[in-house]
């Protein structure tokens, strides 16, 4: 194939791309605009697209939006002369804007945006934005500085993302500061690069010396085999929150840790025993189904199991406080499945059952604890 063809085929496929993405949009639209009303409906969506909460309730909203504040930006990409990523940006941008504000910037930034890039877009969305709106601008500063918080992304390879969601003058701050303290730190012997000092001295900073003053006890739930605590295996650990670990990390995170036993099958590595016929799970029992779910039972949902609700599958009384009849549902999903036609049964300990209000079927089978991945 000569370069022109492939780059006309290329530009071609976009095009297909970004229309079939907009007929997408119109579609969730519409199914809105039809459930409106109803609390939970997003959830028959999310179940059937595999989509988590937030995706789902965010692709909603923009689909809303395109539809009805941002048309002419929806027919920009089912015609291919933006791709999603633009449509992204004016959507994100003109979200707290006022129908006729929206308009405008939609005009101004569509007359260039096909010709721009993803990055060049956004900025010029953001200097139209700020030139139509200068007032709102201000407000949402504020807004966008009580919003400030913290989070974590689990990343590969036993590594993770810790960041802070700050106003730029203080982020701007602590990096300089902990960009000081790192070249102060760094010597010439010192094999680290300055970006791993850097990183070091972020934790140091957060979780200081153990035995100290300004020392913070924290509490890490790890699952280890015998075989693998001993150095008999190297069978990965499981990180509560995370996932997967290697056996050295797991060893190591051992080493400093209060142990609390877990049976666990020796062939499919998944969690037994535990039981009690009281409403309020026991500690340890929670802790057994903690492990043993790992995440919201949901489908598709993977906030983190000891961040959840504990959920009787069979309502108490009539069905017991027991690792058969226990489940982690976040706080959402607690609501969905408590206040709508959702059906949850567990045919098995661990393993869910779903009947959504459309008649649809999803299952949520227990991975695991510890072991190998299963062979294809």
């Amino acid at each position: 194939m000569e370069d022109v063809e492939f780059l006309d085929a290329l530009a071609y496929h976009d095009k297909q791309i970004a229309y079939h993405q907009a007929q997408q949009m119109r579609v969730l639209a519409a199914y809105a605009i039809k459930c409106e009303g109803e609390e939970f409906f997003d959830a028959e969506i999310a179940a059937a697209m595999r989509w988590t909460t937030r995706w789902t309730t965010d692709q909603i909203a923009m689909a809303l939006d395109l539809a009805s504040k941002l048309p002419q930006t929806l027919n920009a990409l089912e015609k291919g002369e933006i791709d999603f990523y633009k449509a992204r940006v004016l959507y994100d941008k003109t979200v707290p804007l006022s129908a006729d504000l929206a308009a405008q910037v939609e005009q101004r930034v569509l007359a260039k945006a096909p010709d721009q890039t993803g990055a060049q877009m956004r900025q010029l969305t953001n200097r139209v934005v700020m030139r139509v709106d200068p007032e709102g601008h201000k407000e949402r500063a504020e807004m966008r500085k009580a919003q400030r918080c913290t989070g974590i992304d689990a990343m590969e390879e036993d590594m993770a993302r810790f960041w802070a969601y700050l106003p730029a003058h203080l982020a701007t701050a602590c990096y300089q500061r902990v960009d000081a303290i790192a070249r102060q730190v760094k010597t010439p012997t010192d094999p680290r690069t300055l970006d791993q000092v850097r990183a070091d001295v972020v934790a140091d900073l957060l979780l200081a010396t153990p035995g100290t003053e300004s020392a913070v006890k924290v509490e890490l739930y790890v699952a280890i085999s015998a075989a693998t605590l001993m150095g008999l295996s190297g069978q990965p650990g499981e990180l509560a929150g995370y996932g997967p670990i290697t056996a050295d990390l797991a060893r190591e995170l051992a080493g400093d840790s209060t142990w609390r036993r877990l049976l666990t099958d020796p062939i499919t590595g998944e969690p037994l025993e535990f039981g009690t016929s009281t409403y309020r799970p026991p500690a340890a029992l929670k802790r057994f189904v903690w492990t043993r779910d790992r995440t919201c039972r949901f489908p598709g949902c993977t906030r983190p199991a000891h961040r959840s609700e504990l959920d009787h599958t069979v309502p108490f009384p009539f069905g017991s406080t027991s690792k058969a009849n226990l489940g982690p549902f976040c706080k959402h999903h607690h609501r969905v499945k408590h206040r709508t036609a959702w059906q949850v049964s567990q045919p098995k300990p661990g393993r869910f059952c779903f009947r959504s209000p459309a008649g649809k079927t999803y299952r949520r089978d227990p991975e695991p604890v510890l072991g190998d991945l299963p062979p294809f």
